[in-house]
């Protein structure tokens, strides 16, 4: 139970009590979340990479790969987020910002777009947070695309080489598989006659004019190689032998890589475009609570100051009836 003392107070003094209380609350409503930061909106917009393969001059890993090509690609997957932390991505985005209108420092890009790696499932998750839904929506697609044109570019400077280099394979290949020619044929020039004429006699009656003889012709070597015992012949057929199966694999690792390029498209494509969502819950419950908050607040600095003002009064009540006895 309230004694009546205060109740007393509160009769007398709720004017003080009420006008603090609705002085927190307005305290409350318009000043405690601009000091704390709540006046501003934040929105938080994220998107999705996903990996399609990794070019190397080693060959082509696909999402696809088995064995050592799933952690290969994991690899590759990690180092494209790790370039969002290089100078240039942040230079680069910085320019890409900037021509959409946003202006922001290099520090300032670093905490606001995130770029990480799942490694697992051959993914990159780009986040962005701004004060407005356009700007996080700008940040988060303008380092997609940033990200997107950098494996691009590095991609593209690979193809290159790998093609550079693949030509100097065939045109090496080529120019051995001539040199065994011509030792084969002036090996031939100077084996037994006799042999090579009934070789090429088997030629004519086993291939038959126009057939492809060409099987039939290094068949033929490897027995005129035999029949007269040269040990060069042998290993000149051995040579050339393993210079077209070299030939042949060049040509089907060019074939599987453009075959590649063609299936997949890009290295890395946009799986989620970007989503926009706000970071904070809605302004109106955060300033009811604030507001509420603030009228606690005020009461309790009412209540205390009405108690001063009543011992205020109590003590100018004692004095004067102490002069009123003096009199």
């Amino acid at each position: 139970m309230i004694p009546e003392h205060y109740w007393q107070i509160a009769r007398r003094w709720f004017w003080i009590i009420i006008a603090l209380g609705v002085a927190g609350a307005a305290a409350g409503l318009f000043l405690l979340p601009m000091g704390l930061g709540g006046g501003k909106p934040a929105y938080d917009a994220s998107m999705t990479l996903a990996v399609a393969r990794f070019v190397s001059f080693g060959g082509t890993v696909t999402a696809g790969s088995e064995g050592g090509g799933s952690t290969t690609l994991a690899d590759y997957t990690t180092s494209i987020a790790d370039k969002a932390q290089t100078v240039q991505f942040q230079a680069r985005l910085r320019a890409a910002v900037k021509e959409q209108g946003l202006f922001a420092t290099e520090a300032a890009l670093l905490q606001e777009v995130t770029v990480s790696a799942d490694r697992a499932l051959f993914r990159i998750n780009i986040r962005a947070t701004a004060a407005s839904a356009k700007d996080a929506e700008i940040l988060a697609q303008e380092a997609a695309n940033v990200l997107i044109e950098q494996v691009v570019a590095e991609e593209t400077r690979v193809k290159e080489g790998l093609g550079a280099n693949t030509d100097e394979q065939r045109t090496e290949l080529l120019r051995r598989l001539s040199d065994l020619s011509d030792q084969r044929v002036k090996k031939l020039q100077t084996l037994d006659s006799s042999a090579l004429r009934t070789a090429l006699d088997n030629l004519v009656r086993d291939g038959g004019a126009g057939s492809d003889l060409s099987e039939e012709f290094r068949k033929i070597l490897e027995d005129l190689a035999l029949v007269t015992g040269d040990a060069d012949l042998a290993v000149i057929n051995a040579q050339s032998d393993a210079l077209q199966s070299e030939l042949v694999t060049v040509a089907r690792a060019e074939e599987s890589f453009s075959v590649d390029l063609l299936e997949f498209g890009k290295p890395v494509f946009v799986l989620n475009p970007v989503e926009t969502v706000p970071t904070q819950p809605g302004g109106s419950l955060r300033k009811r609570d604030m507001m509420l908050l603030g009228t606690g607040a005020g009461l309790v600095m009412g209540w205390l100051a009405a108690n001063m003002a009543e011992q205020a009064r109590n003590g100018r009540g004692n004095r004067r009836e102490e002069e009123e006895g003096e009199d």
